[in-house]
């Protein structure tokens, strides 16, 4: 049929099929404007609709995004995004990379509640000029609807979806080549899993408990609502560590900023710690292998300069409501002015293991691990040794493995 179609087509003068595409492009216009002044005009009063963008809402739009993407798993959508979640890199912290396939760009119906509502997926790629990066968001319509508390309550169970995805993760945070942030999940870290003097690991707690529980008293007394803190010591000894196991503690989200290259600027660096969930943990990582951090030398050329740094830390303006960690493995070469009360609040060194840690971290391997005897296990490890040294040797000797169960009784 469609090729008998085609050879009627063929055998019609040129200007007959140049008129009849005219007459179809004219009907089609003529259509579009009727339906959007008619059928359209009134499905568009009797809606209700949010848009969330990512640059301005980032937290929601990674919600609705997921949120979609769950009531879509079962259509029939061709069209597919890859998405990783994820990585082992982070910290160390063994979390597996997870892949999904989600749907592309464009426009979905469904039915949630007994609501027909449209879902438009959108990227527009010249809408930040600024910095160049696209534009992504997501648009929620309800038909026949003018409730807010409609949009209100799906948005919060968007949230409520999404907080339950991540239940044993936390959100980490890295920048982009546009200075924006870049979410991951990586798994959380527990407690026990560091190994540091308990009186050390009591009183980081308890402050940084106390100071969270403050805020309406650092707000009756007019003073800025954030605390910092440096951990030194030697590498190894697990100052990383430690950042994630708090963060995965007290339910804190994770920013690791970057300080070098000529791109991180005072005005970039700024914005992006104002871009931070509040309240979030800010890690800044071996702050004393930093030019910024250590000379007051540096030039406007070099990106940022040591004025750029403090002003982002603590000057007038600067983000409150959060948790600021360096660390470093030299702090002497710091300058004075980065470390000084109000900028940082409290000081810890951590240092190489005491044997009484050594001895909690090999307890703890050795109920999923074969490991020599203590006393070989601890002879192999150097005189100052690092929970690092003592974990390289625990797996260099075995894999993991279950221990086998006792024979029962018969």
């Amino acid at each position: 049929m469609m090729s008998s179609l085609f050879d009627f087509v063929k055998e019609l003068p040129p200007w007959v099929v140049l008129a009849l595409g005219v007459l179809a492009g004219g009907l089609r216009s003529v259509w579009g404007f009727v339906y959007a002044h008619t059928i359209g005009y009134a499905i568009t009063r009797v809606s209700i609709y949010l848009t969330v963008e990512d640059m301005e809402y980032r937290d929601a739009y990674v919600w609705l995004s997921c949120w979609a993407e769950r009531h879509l798993c079962h259509r029939r959508v061709n069209s597919l995004l890859l998405r990783i979640r994820g990585s082992a890199y982070f910290y160390g912290s063994g979390s597996e990379t997870t892949v999904d396939m989600i749907p592309e760009y464009g426009t979905y119906y469904l039915m949630h509640r007994g609501r027909l509502m449209t879902v438009e997926h959108r990227k527009e790629i010249n809408r930040d000029e600024q910095r160049g990066r696209p534009m992504h968001s997501i648009r929620l319509q309800v038909w026949l609807c003018w409730d807010r508390s409609v949009l209100m309550g799906m948005l919060q169970e968007a949230r409520e979806s999404y907080d339950e995805d991540r239940e044993k993760r936390i959100d980490f945070f890295t920048a982009d080549s546009y200075g924006d942030w870049m979410s991951n999940m990586i798994a959380t870290r527990p407690m026990t899993s560091v190994f540091h003097p308990p009186d050390m690991m009591a009183e980081l707690l308890e402050d940084i408990e106390t100071f969270l529980r403050s805020k309406p008293i650092y707000e009756d007394l007019g003073i800025p609502y954030r605390r910092g803190y440096l951990l030194s010591g030697p590498p190894g000894t697990g100052k990383s560590s430690l950042i994630l196991a708090l963060a995965s503690h007290f339910s804190l989200p994770v920013y690791l900023v970057p300080l070098r290259g000529s791109e991180m600027t005072g005005e970039v660096l700024a914005r992006m710690l104002m871009n931070c969930r509040k309240p979030a943990l800010i890690a800044l990582e071996d702050v004393d292998c930093l030019k910024v951090a250590t000379s007051r030398e540096s030039k406007v050329t070099d990106g940022l300069t040591m004025a750029d740094l403090l002003n982002a830390i603590d000057g007038i303006g600067a983000s409150e409501d959060r948790l600021l960690f360096m660390t470093a493995n030299h702090p002497e070469v710091l300058d004075a002015a980065l470390t000084r009360a109000g900028r940082v609040d409290r000081k810890l060194v951590i240092d190489y293991a005491r044997d009484e840690e050594l001895l909690r971290f090999y307890e703890r391997m050795s109920r999923s691990h074969v490991l020599p005897a203590w006393p070989e296990f601890r002879a192999a490890l150097p005189v100052n040794a690092t929970i690092a040294d003592a974990q390289a040797f625990a797996f260099s000797t075995s894999l993991p493995t279950r221990r086998p169960e006792p024979a029962r009784a018969h």
